[in-house]
């Protein structure tokens, strides 16, 4: 949700800094449909983790938030001092 409200922040944002701005939008979309549409799948592994008593990390989830964020980060300073 809070990727959600980033991108709707991104819009406000983009008759002040250009359409660079709608790379920032497509990024935060993209992981928040990423992570909506992977989200049964990870609940469901970690029921039948806790189910087994053995739940396991789900490192790639991570990563690739952690990912996105960098990218976000790094594309909205090039944006903010580009502008």
């Amino acid at each position: 949700m809070a990727l959600v409200t980033v991108s709707a922040i991104f819009l406000r944002w983009l008759p002040h800094h250009g359409l660079p701005i709608l790379l920032l939008f497509a990024v935060s979309s993209a992981a928040a449909a990423a992570i909506y549409f992977t989200q049964r799948r990870r609940y469901s592994a970690s029921s039948h983790g806790i189910t087994r008593e053995n739940v396991d990390a789900d490192t790639s989830a991570v990563l690739w938030t952690a990912f996105a964020g960098i990218v976000l980060g790094a594309l909205g300073i090039g944006v903010v001092l580009a502008g």
